[in-house]
């Protein structure tokens, strides 16, 4: 459904943005791993095209918020960054198909690679309501865009992280740690999800 969303707050999370909208229409329906459309630019931007966000957190029971994680390195990200609290945005949601829920309780993996981590955190609490463990695999090109290392540290039965630069980790890929990790944890499911520019 298409919604005039309500900026709530606009923090800076190391080298990305997370942006709260009051959207309650949205949040009622949301279920991990569906995105959101925003129109970016303003009324009179040449910028016709919407942009796509995964959703991190939704909180139906405070106003119906929607938050989402961004990286502002275009024209249209930049200009989401400089809105203020009280802002207005056209959002389009929930849209896409949510993660599967495993029947059964089964031992899963979260493996998230820069801002394409926070949709992870609304699945894993999900999963954890169905009585399944979690475990985090996350990684970046350096420690100030690993997103959400911290709240897999409290959070995860286990978390183990990854940075090209090793500044965060273990220096490399997180595909380098995979089959340690998937042993180690006894993994039966695992979800991925990363930036679609991401190698």
């Amino acid at each position: 459904m298409q919604v005039r969303g309500t900026v709530l707050t606009l923090r800076r999370v190391d080298a990305y943005h997370a942006m709260t909208l009051v959207a309650p229409a949205i949040a009622a329906k949301f279920r991990p791993g569906q995105f959101i459309t925003i129109a970016v630019g303003g009324p009179e931007t040449p910028m016709l095209g919407r942009r796509a966000f995964a959703v991190h957190d939704v909180r139906p029971d405070h106003g119906g918020t929607v938050e989402f994680v961004f990286e502002a390195r275009g024209p249209g990200t930049r200009w989401l960054a400089g809105l203020r609290p009280r802002d207005a945005l056209d959002a389009v949601g929930p849209l896409g198909r949510p993660f599967p829920i495993p029947r059964d309780t089964s031992s899963c993996l979260l493996l998230g690679v820069e801002y394409g981590s926070s949709p992870l955190f609304a699945l894993a609490a999900r999963l954890r309501e169905r009585g399944c463990s979690v475990d985090y695999l996350l990684g970046g090109q350096s420690a100030d865009r690993v997103f959400g290392a911290l709240t897999a540290r409290r959070n995860g039965r286990s978390a183990a992280v990854a940075t090209a630069d090793g500044s965060l980790g273990a220096r490399g890929p997180v595909t380098a740690l995979l089959e340690q990790v998937i042993r180690e944890a006894r993994t039966q499911v695992i979800y991925a999800s990363a930036p679609v520019d991401v190698t």
